[in-house]
């Protein structure tokens, strides 16, 4: 398989859960991973604003993968969402239904090898966030059913070994999502991921666990870190798809 002359991941194949500083390589600038906030109309897009750059110092913490902490804010419509790989969409509220543009353009970057992490920052069971999220889906992926992934999913293992779904709160014990031609693009969790995630500037958590203080708070960081590897990698032990193809593939696509 060809690999892209712009960027270049070179990735041991070592068994599921073992941590080493060798697990991923990212050369180049441009091959820094940035994860943008996805914008959108009604509720509070940003609660945790932490939360995101904390994943991204845990995720250069525990592997060498090459990471960029700068804030970013991006709209679905933004051609620049074809730059990025990995996006997330948290709240705490209710927010307006995405236009069929919109849509579109969502629907797009997933099906083009994009991925998407939605993650509920109220913890509490059926939020009015919730209730937008599984809208939101639905609308994309009318075809599709949103459902549980099972714990023989790539994600459980595709860095550590999990058997267990959390967050600040577990409100939910099981990842949702689409999958599609054997690839999941799409992870919704109700249990707050970032609320676990998130460290200020003096190197402090932002908001207190609830229910399974650190060792919960543990199992977050690494569930984190295993959705971004598996949105990066796929299967790779099975099929070795890589970043640079699935950015390839968006980049193929963007808009002009």
């Amino acid at each position: 398989m060809k690999i892209p002359s712009l960027f270049l991941i070179l990735i041991f194949l070592a068994p599921a859960g073992m941590t080493f500083p060798g697990a991923l390589w990212a050369l180049g600038e441009g091959s820094k991973l940035m994860i943008p906030q996805i914008e959108y109309r009604g509720g509070v897009f940003k609660p945790r604003p932490r939360g995101v750059e904390s994943l991204l110092a845990q995720l250069a913490k525990r592997t060498s993968a090459e990471v960029n902490r700068t804030e970013l804010n991006l709209k679905v419509t933004d051609p620049r969402l074809y730059h990025y790989p990995f996006i997330y969409l948290g709240g705490n509220a209710g927010f307006d239904p995405f236009t069929k543009q919109e849509l579109q353009a969502l629907r797009n970057y997933l099906n083009y090898g994009g991925f998407l992490l939605i993650d509920d920052n109220t913890s509490k069971p059926h939020s009015k966030f919730d209730a937008s999220v599984r809208k939101l889906i639905a609308d994309l992926f009318p075809r599709i059913p949103l459902q549980k992934i099972p714990r023989d999913h790539s994600i459980f293992r595709s860095f550590y070994l999990i058997n267990q779904v959390v967050g600040r709160k577990v409100i939910n014990p099981n990842l949702e999502g689409i999958t599609t031609k054997g690839r999941t693009l799409l992870v919704y969790c109700g249990n707050d991921l970032a609320g676990a995630w998130s460290k200020n500037k003096l190197g402090q958590w932002d908001f207190d666990m609830v229910g399974g203080g650190s060792r919960q708070r543990k199992l977050s960081l690494r569930l984190g870190v295993n959705i971004v590897l598996y949105a990066l990698t796929l299967d790779y032990k099975k099929d070795l798809v890589h970043l640079p193809i699935i950015l390839e593939r968006l980049r193929r696509y963007s808009p002009r």
